[in-house]
């Protein structure tokens, strides 16, 4: 892999906080195999080629100019994941940009105004890997479906689709199973 130079194992646990102090900023690529949640939800290709998906990230630990802790920075990727309607591959662009505000408890959240996505911290303790990976499961689209795809499924069903006269003639055709009980109710 010829990028090599920047993949970059970012620490594990960190206090953000103190990252905020020192205004300190990692950019890189990582490979998508270091997201064991996302990774269950990608296209299996028999286990190969996954780990060859890179990430590429930047986290800026900085202030807000009203004094909050943020990470500021965005997430690129292209993720392989299976159609929902055909289940063959479909390539998914995904590019989020971050501002998060670090809160150490429930109480300043709740006093933020709307609009911030908050991320809480607690013990002064933040896992990248964990925060990288939420914020990527929260920026996937609800439903992956080729274009394709879902023409030809309409299309099909459509096509499939039996006409009045054949929906009557099946009406006619189909005994009632109280038919029965009709001619029990009459004797």
């Amino acid at each position: 892999m010829s990028n090599n130079s920047r993949i970059q194992r970012l620490p594990v646990e960190v206090d953000p906080f103190r990252l905020v102090d020192q205004g300190r900023i990692y950019e890189g690529k990582i490979p998508i195999g270091d997201y064991p949640r996302l990774k269950e939800l990608l296209f299996d290709h028999g286990g190969k080629g996954i780990d060859d998906t890179l990430v590429d990230v930047k986290l800026e630990f900085t202030k807000t100019d009203t004094g909050l802790a943020v990470i500021n920075g965005y997430i690129k990727t292209v993720l392989e994941m299976p159609c929902q309607r055909c289940l063959k591959a479909e390539n998914v662009p995904l590019e989020t940009e971050l501002k998060v505000v670090l809160v150490a408890n429930d109480e300043q959240a709740e006093r933020l105004q709307e609009g911030y996505d908050t991320w809480l911290v607690e013990e002064h303790r933040l896992f990248i890997q964990d925060f990288i990976e939420d914020e990527i499961l929260l920026a996937l689209p609800f439903v992956i479906v080729h274009e394709a795809c879902e023409t030809e499924s309409v299309s099909a069903v459509v096509d499939n689709h039996p006409s009045d006269d054949e929906q009557n003639e099946y009406a006619q055709e189909k005994k009632n199973p109280f038919a029965v009980l009709k001619d029990l109710k009459l004797n």
